[in-house]
């Protein structure tokens, strides 16, 4: 990134940050405040969604001061967020002058649909190199970040919290909430993508069962006929490996945050598929490529991570060991 791509990156970042942070004390207002009439006397009462109410006590001058600071709290809160949300909507267009509008918009709303409904999941494939670039202060190539779907690992050791936040529904029906065209690949009871009238997928994949005959936790909680996140071994790798999380911006210049795997992990993880005889032979090209780019990236750039044994430790010797004639910037 030249000198001014990277002050725009850096005041649009800290702007979405003051306003996350700032969203963090949304629970203090939420709901309202209401006298209600009981009995011939008025009672305070909080008042919260789905019809819960909470009394606060019998009216009094106490309970008119809390009404009051609640009240002028939460205007005071609302005007902040707007004001903030303005000052992001006016930065989104400083980005995409500067061309940093790079996550792809389909993308972009199925990760704030998940973060909403608090699922937890984590970005691999192509798209963790725009966090990278992001947290290096570089750009990839074009060719190196082309891709019409996404790839969302979710920890099947995280499986109960994550039907739970589902609040009864499912993955089908919160990538519909983003998108009304999407749709399951198959009739599989098994189907893990689903894809949009765009031609847009969306793929859930897990680590894989010690045993592959036995069905996986997701199988056994998620409602039938929901998408099923599929469980591929190598994973286990990219799901014990360190979380990397960067801010990055959507095709509109909108913020939005990325929980990926740490660079090191994903080009390890990368170059052990490129070698496998069983992946396509253009697939493992496009993988050997990626790692080398992010590795890259990882020795010249993004020196501030933290010195550890864990990645090392979670890749067998064969993947993290290579023969030294083959040694460059894929060295990490």
């Amino acid at each position: 990134m030249n000198s001014e791509q990277t002050r725009v990156l850096t005041n649009a970042i800290q702007l979405f940050q003051a306003l996350e942070k700032h969203r963090e004390s949304d629970g203090r207002f939420a709901g309202s405040m209401h006298w209600k009439h009981i009995s011939g006397r008025d009672y305070l009462y909080r008042g919260f969604s789905g019809g819960r109410n909470h009394s606060l006590g019998l009216r009094n001058r106490e309970t008119e001061e809390i009404k009051q600071r609640f009240e002028a709290g939460a205007r005071a809160h609302k005007k902040r967020t707007m004001e903030l949300l303005a000052q992001v909507k006016i930065h989104s267009g400083y980005v995409k002058v500067n061309h940093l509008n790079r996550f792809p918009i389909s993308g972009a709303r199925i990760l704030r649909a998940l973060q909403k409904a608090g699922v937890p999941n984590r970005v691999i494939g192509t798209n963790a190199l725009y966090a990278y670039e992001t947290g290096a202060g570089v750009l990839f190539m074009p060719d190196q970040l082309a891709t019409d779907d996404i790839d969302l690992l979710m920890d099947a050791r995280q499986s109960v919290k994550i039907t739970a936040n589902l609040k009864k529904r499912t993955l089908l029906s919160l990538l519909k909430d983003t998108d009304k065209s999407f749709k399951r690949l198959s009739d599989s009871p098994y189907e893990f993508a689903a894809s949009n009238d765009k031609g847009y997928r969306v793929e859930f994949i897990t680590q894989g069962n010690k045993d592959p005959m036995l069905p996986s936790d997701f199988s056994r909680l998620l409602k039938q006929g929901d998408l099923q996140p599929i469980g591929i071994d190598s994973l286990k790798w990219c799901v014990s490996s360190p979380r990397f999380t960067e801010i990055v911006f959507d095709t509109r210049g909108m913020p939005l945050t990325v929980d990926t795997v740490d660079p090191r992990a994903f080009a390890l993880h990368k170059w052990h598929v490129s070698q496998r005889s069983d992946r396509h032979p253009r697939k493992r090209r496009r993988d050997e490529a990626q790692a080398r780019a992010v590795a890259a990236v990882v020795s010249r750039e993004l020196r501030h991570l933290p010195a550890t044994e864990v990645i090392t430790r979670l890749f067998p010797s064969s993947v993290v060991n290579r023969d030294s004639r083959s040694e460059d910037e894929f060295s990490i």
